[in-house]
């Protein structure tokens, strides 16, 4: 991840929310990989992000996704489940399951997604003290502990800049302030830290302007999250198939939008399996 952050440009890092997602992501590609509470919420409950995941199911999600490519995997540590010593625990939860960086967020719990309405957010001398946590609860020097703020849509701008400020005293090596609403808006986080690892977050139809990689790399962003992407892709492209199923009783008229049977098993691997097995057979 750390080498990945020197290299030129902004790092694009679409969303996982569980194994074959991940290895698609790796497939075409891309260096990296988050996985976000919002789609883990819908893939594994069927239900918005509202904070009614536990850690411990995220902690499965990240294992999974780690445990399926060989991209590092930026993992959504929600408000850390609890108060500071929770924040600890999860930091170590998180490591043992693969993750390469860790982002902990300012909001009450229980939390929203960042770009619905109705959020609250703690002291920002609290959330500090929980990034502290992070930081220190770490036990590989690699691992990156992002702060995010969801102050912006709270408090306005100003308050989300000024506890960015906090938040990376306090020993965060990167931040992430939630939902900013323009482009202007991203530019102003820009100035305010330019020698910081600043992260964008592109939602579809969320309140950020959706910009070009190099676009938000000009403003300062390094990393870019499109974390809804495979999510809301694959729901609409299932429906539409399943609905073409339902009024004609076969998916031939879809078939060429979906991959063959050979492809899917190049996909998920089956010839690497299938020469293990020849490796392997007594016979």
């Amino acid at each position: 991840m750390r080498q990945l952050l020197k290299e030129p440009g902004a790092l694009v890092m679409p969303g996982a929310y569980d194994a074959l997602t991940a290895k698609i992501i790796e497939n075409v590609g891309f260096k990296a990989v988050v996985m976000g509470g919002y789609s883990i919420a819908a893939s594994r409950l069927g239900q918005p992000d509202v904070g009614y995941l536990s850690m411990t199911e995220m902690v499965q999600a990240i294992k999974t996704i780690a445990d399926a490519v060989e991209l590092p995997v930026v993992a959504d540590g929600d408000t850390g489940y609890g108060n500071a010593l929770s924040v600890r625990r999860t930091v170590q939860e998180y490591e043992k399951s693969g993750a390469a960086a860790v982002i902990f967020e300012d909001q009450v719990w229980p939390k929203r997604c960042g770009h619905m309405e109705g959020k609250e957010v703690i002291p920002k001398e609290e959330h500090a003290q929980k990034i502290r946590a992070a930081v220190e609860a770490k036990s590989n020097p690699d691992l990156l502990i992002v702060a995010r703020t969801d102050a912006r849509s709270v408090l306005g701008l100003k308050e989300a800049i000024e506890r960015g400020k906090l938040y990376l005293e306090a020993g965060a090596e990167a931040l992430f302030i939630e939902a900013p609403q323009n482009e202007e808006e991203l530019a102003q986080i820009g100035r305010a830290f330019p020698e910081t690892i600043l992260v964008a977050n592109m939602i579809e139809g969320g309140k950020t302007p959706c910009l070009t990689p190099q676009r938000l790399a000009e403003l300062g962003f390094k990393i870019v999250f499109w974390p809804c992407t495979a999510l809301y892709t694959i729901a609409r492209a299932f429906t539409e198939v399943l609905t073409v199923l339902k009024t004609t009783g076969t998916t031939e008229a879809y078939r060429e939008r979906m991959m063959s049977f050979t492809e899917f098993n190049q996909l998920i691997g089956l010839p690497g399996f299938q020469e293990l097995e020849k490796k392997y057979n007594h016979k």
